[in-house]
């Protein structure tokens, strides 16, 4: 039960990371990566990730519903925040971590959570009714 929660909070997490990026990319470019004037890419960019987030948020409270068969859906819901959080830790390794604000928000928001998700999705589809 407590994974099943567990997945469900961070499917809205993604799902809300994800709307907000679709509905209001300028905002949430300025507060995320701190870019105050995107121009078309960027859009584009933050676009298609915003669709990444919403879809994987949904698979992750799909897989956060009662019954077995569920599991399946956490794993794919938790795939893209994992390879997220993959590609900042490479960053990190190859370039050295950010300063402390990003350190946490990226830390934790990204990489943690992406690894939570992905350990969360497997136990839920490895135990059935976790």
């Amino acid at each position: 039960m407590v994974v099943r929660l567990t997945l469900g909070i961070l499917g809205l997490f993604h799902l809300a990371n994800g709307l907000v990026m679709l509905l209001a990319p300028a905002q949430w470019a300025a507060t995320v990566v701190h870019l105050t004037a995107p121009d078309h890419l960027h859009f584009h960019f933050i676009t298609d990730i915003g669709f990444a987030f919403a879809a994987s948020g949904v698979g992750m409270l799909m897989g956060a519903r009662h019954g077995v068969v569920n599991g399946a859906w956490a794993l794919a819901g938790a795939i893209w925040p994992l390879l997220h959080g993959l590609f900042h830790l490479k960053e990190w390794l190859m370039d050295g971590p950010p300063p402390i604000p990003g350190l946490l928000s990226e830390g934790v928001g990204v990489i943690l959570v992406g690894f939570a998700g992905i350990w969360l999705a497997w136990v839920r589809y490895r135990k059935g009714e976790a």
